[in-house]
């Protein structure tokens, strides 16, 4: 008789365990599908090189990402109003260095590989290290040091220099591609700034929600002036660009939503940091099968660089956390076991006159 294979039906364990595991690490699922909008997104911009203007391209992606933004405000009775000085200028410098980090991450995705910007951005993580060190005190030791020499080895190896790599010609086509490393490099510091700043808003108790709203309302406001008085606004006259933009601001949006729910609902805060770090080859995977786009092994071995540094910092915060988290439940184990000790004591004692 020919042996039946289990049918996958409501009723079935298998269903059953399926269900419960997806439940389980939904944080990381959904960590995961936040990375790969992302990813998309970044070939999108790639594909409007020659459609949209920069400026007016970061214009469209915040107008969208700020309707969503409200329209989940709403829904949530979000509130808006700043409560003080400190918070307004926090918000401020959130919304402005992640304005400029954006437009300059597109600018680097117009003129280089989209992957080799994505990984040269996503060594934001050893940076931030330093201005928390500078602004919130943290202690930056020999192994940040350390990481961020890494991070720079592997910056150098995407970039490709003429000066240190003679197969490399110093033509136009190069000069563009080392402006855009700059670029690159530029969005490094201004994101590892956006997180110091969301670091310090959240020390304040300033909601997500709040930081979301400004930061789009921001990004849509200064660029349409500056496009403007530029005179740099050119809509698509075809149909598929225009989709494209509006498809940008969505992913964007399910971006950050997802991301914000993966840490909220994860067991373990830097397992989604490691879920994040498949940006990079998704990327360039992307690129691969719709750009046609295939990276030497130099820039690869840089791309490993760069994501080992910033996978460095993720184990190297997860062990703290895992640090504190034993040796607070030890403080409390202790503190239990010595009142335990203090009642015994008290048991063993004489009876007062008083009692």
């Amino acid at each position: 008789m020919a042996r039946r294979t289990p049918r996958l039906t409501t009723d079935s364990v298998l269903f059953k365990n399926l269900r419960s595991g997806l439940l389980d690490h939904r944080g990381l699922l959904a960590t995961f599908i936040g990375t790969f909008c992302f990813a998309s997104q970044g070939i999108l911009v790639k594909l409007l090189k020659d459609e949209v203007p920069v400026i007016e391209l970061v214009c469209f992606r915040y107008s969208i990402q700020g309707l969503c933004t409200v329209v989940c405000g709403i829904w949530s009775g979000m509130q808006i109003r700043v409560q003080s000085k400190r918070e307004a200028m926090l918000l401020f410098t959130r919304t402005s260095s992640g304005l400029v980090g954006v437009a300059l991450l597109y600018y680097a995705m117009f003129n280089m590989s989209v992957g080799m910007v994505i990984a040269i951005a996503f060594g934001a993580p050893v940076f931030v290290g330093i201005f928390a060190w500078i602004f919130i005190r943290e202690p930056f030791l020999w192994r940040d040091v350390l990481l961020v020499v890494i991070n720079l080895a592997g910056i150098v190896l995407i970039a490709q220099p003429p000066f240190l790599f003679k197969s490399e010609t110093f033509d136009s086509s190069k000069k563009s591609e080392l402006i855009a490393v700059v670029a690159a490099v530029s969005t490094v510091f201004l994101t590892a700034i956006v997180f110091t700043s969301i670091r310090l808003l959240a020390l304040i108790s300033c909601s997500v929600s709040k930081m979301v709203f400004y930061y789009s309302v921001g990004g849509s406001i200064f660029p349409a002036i500056i496009g403007l008085a530029m005179q740099d606004w050119v809509l698509p006259t075809c149909g598929k660009p225009r989709y494209f933009i509006v498809l940008i601001g969505i992913l964007n949006f399910l971006n950050q939503f997802l991301i914000s729910y993966g840490l909220t609902t994860a067991k373990k805060s830097y397992f989604v940091s490691v879920v994040n770090s498949s940006l990079v080859p998704l990327t360039i995977i992307l690129e691969i099968f719709i750009l046609h786009e295939i990276p030497n092994w130099i820039s690869l071995l840089g791309v490993g660089l760069v994501i080992g540094s910033a996978l460095g910092v993720v184990f190297r915060e997860g062990a703290l956390i895992e640090t504190k988290s034993t040796n607070g439940g030890q403080q409390e184990d202790r503190r239990v076991q010595e009142e335990k000790d203090d009642d015994n004591e008290q048991s063993c004692m004489p009876n007062s006159p008083a009692e």
